[in-house]
């Protein structure tokens, strides 16, 4: 057994990475919610100017693990999640003195926001990519599955702080990053890390190439899968306010971190003896159930909550799932896995967002949730049609010169529906508190 192996009754490597990334997401997660009313109290900036500033920030948190991918080696990873939490920490006392001095200077906040972002980014890159080398195959659903329940407990409960931070000290309010981003770099020097796996032998070049294939199906598939997911969490409240006001809109947020935080644990293991191409499958059709829902804002908090925790089931089997399906075809680089991984997730919800928000703007609201249903229904059409693939990405990548490819199920004898990472079975953790 690893070192890195579940203690008995918890997640797999312990709680310190868990807990790590509850405070390394609220640094960022504390401060963006409300950093566009931030911008405008005073009239530090024109609305115009903190679009651009705060969509800077948003863009390249979310685009920009590409960029570190190459800088990121095996056995660093704890190295620069520490560097990216004190950089983020930086940059919050410098926007906080900024506001301080009257900056008018566009150009210099959005360098500000551009570098929080970037930061933020690599801090999740880090991570992720820890995630892969300390845990054994087996254990890494298991591990993103709990990665999962810090992520959307920080989620749910870092726009709450930044809410009273706002109203008590407005002046200081960039400040309120400093304190997860301390923790987070005393936690981080906590970490256990083992040396990465050795590098690929001569035979991984065309391992990866006979992949590619495979890899774009994954990166649809998570492409399609976003468009429903930006739905809830990037147009649904302006879709929703005139009719349910914000308190009601607040609400169905909270259902679904607290749905995630409590439940994330209970659905990787009730699902563990599921094949990767059924779990792609329960996760869509979920998420396309509760998208298509959401368009019945008028009837009703009792059905909004049924489509809340369909798209939350969706969301706690498809972002592990996805995750390790990434890991298991990377060829020996789970760094570009998890970047490409969180790349094309970004860009889908980027574009989803823009075009929802356009046609509710328009009164045509109902057509984008319809659109990211049709995308998860267009999912399972893709497994469907082709669940040989993505039964195969279910076996680990072990590059070698001369072994057969894990993509290649028939090479490894595997039947096609064969090969399904399981999770250890664990108990429902304590909230870390995403």
């Amino acid at each position: 057994m690893s070192a890195a192996a579940a203690p008995a009754g918890g997640p797999p490597g312990g709680w310190t990475p868990y807990v790590l990334r509850f405070f390394s997401y609220g640094t960022w997660g504390v401060l963006y919610p409300f950093l566009p009313v931030w911008l405008l109290a005073g009239d530090r900036l024109t609305a115009g100017q903190t679009g651009l500033v705060v969509g800077g920030a948003v863009l390249a948190n979310r685009l920009g693990s590409l960029l570190f991918v190459k800088v990121l080696r095996p056995g660093s990873e704890r190295a620069f999640v520490i560097g990216s939490q004190l950089v983020m920490a930086a940059v919050a006392g410098a926007l906080c003195l900024a506001g301080l001095a009257g900056l008018r200077a566009v150009g210099g906040w959005l360098l500000l926001a551009v570098v929080f972002g970037l930061a933020g980014s690599l801090a999740t890159l880090a991570q992720l990519t820890l995630i892969v080398h300390q845990f054994d195959p087996a254990q890494t659903r298991s591990a993103f599955s709990y990665e999962n329940i810090a992520l959307n407990a920080a989620g749910g409960l870092a726009p709450l702080l930044s809410s009273l931070v706002l109203t008590v000290s407005e002046p200081l309010y960039p400040l309120a990053p400093l304190p997860f981003a301390l923790v987070g770099v005393v936690l981080a020097t906590r970490l256990a890390v083992r040396p990465g796996p050795p590098p690929a032998a001569a035979g991984a070049t065309a391992q990866r190439r006979a992949a590619r294939p495979v890899v774009a199906v994954l990166l649809a598939a998570n492409f399609l899968t976003t468009l429903a997911y930006a739905q809830f969490y990037g147009v649904f409240s302006a879709y929703a306010t005139p009719e349910l006001g914000v308190r009601r809109i607040g609400l169905l947020f909270a259902v679904a971190s607290v749905a995630i935080v409590a439940l994330q644990s209970l659905v990787t293991r009730w699902t563990r003896g599921l094949g990767e191409p059924a779990l792609v499958l329960l996760a869509n059709l979920a998420m396309a159930a509760g998208t298509g829902l959401l368009v019945a804002v008028g009837t009703g908090m009792p059905v909004l909550l049924v489509a809340v925790l369909a798209i939350t089931l969706g969301e706690m089997v498809y972002g592990p799932v996805y995750q390790t399906l990434a890991v298991n075809v990377s060829g020996g680089r789970p760094a570009l896995a998890i970047g490409a991984l969180t790349f094309v997730w970004g860009v889908a919800e980027s574009l989803a967002v823009v075009a929802g928000l356009a046609l509710v703007g328009a009164g045509l609201g109902p057509l984008s949730f319809l659109g990211g249903a049709l995308g998860c229904l267009a999912v399972v059409a893709l497994v469907t049609a082709g669940r040989r693939h993505f039964a195969a990405m279910a076996v680990p990548a072990e590059p070698s010169a001369d072994g057969p490819s894990a993509v290649d199920p028939s090479a490894t004898g595997l039947r096609p529906d064969a090969g399904a990472v399981e999770a250890p079975e664990t108990t429902a953790p304590a909230p870390v508190h995403s």
